[in-house]
């Protein structure tokens, strides 16, 4: 697409993202994996909530995806909530070498359904730091995302598995569920 015929700003759209999990899963290192290509082995905890834009392109629309990185600190749960209301789609995320987070998701879950309706916005699992030692069964992951009907991909930050295309399915779920609301009469 050349320069004159790329969409205005105005024409694209705008999807916001946000990542829930433990802290410690990884959110930031997918967000900087996936907008800036870098990966630091010790990030520190995010306090509060951060925000980084990256464009793209879905069947040439441009769209503006607001990758929204929420703390996974219980005690700013609070702040998530606001953030919450306005989601176009969610990454819930844990690690692959912490049961605890895990078993979180549900809690995490609960969290964002009773801001959205969990089965009206698109979401992934991720299990992150598939480059460590695995700690949960493969058999119970697939049981809880069979349970909650909810898309599993394994992701390392570290080598970059999959974070491209984690980002990129959930997007695509958003996109098309944005053009079946506009084509509906």
């Amino acid at each position: 697409m050349s320069k004159k015929e790329e969409p205005s700003v105005k024409d694209s759209l705008m999807f916001k993202i946000i990542t829930l999990g433990d802290s410690g899963v990884g959110k930031t290192s997918i967000i900087n994996r996936y907008t800036k290509d870098i990966f630091y082995d010790n990030n520190s905890s995010t306090l509060g909530i951060n925000q980084i834009i990256k464009e793209i392109y879905i069947n040439e629309q441009k769209v503006q995806i607001k990758l929204i990185d929420n703390c996974g600190q219980e005690k700013y749960r609070s702040l998530a909530k606001a953030y919450l209301k306005n989601t176009d789609a969610c990454f819930f995320i844990f690690a692959l070498n912490d049961k605890d987070s895990f078993d979180n998701i549900k809690i995490w879950m609960n969290l964002f359904n009773e801001n959205q309706n969990i089965n009206e916005i698109p979401h992934i699992l991720l299990g992150n730091k598939s480059d460590l030692k695995e700690q949960i069964e493969k058999s119970l992951i697939d049981e809880f995302a069979n349970n909650n009907n909810i898309k599993y991909i394994k992701t390392s930050t570290k080598d970059k598995t999959n974070i491209n295309e984690a980002v990129e399915d959930l997007c695509k779920l958003v996109y098309k569920k944005n053009i079946f609301k506009q084509t509906k009469y």
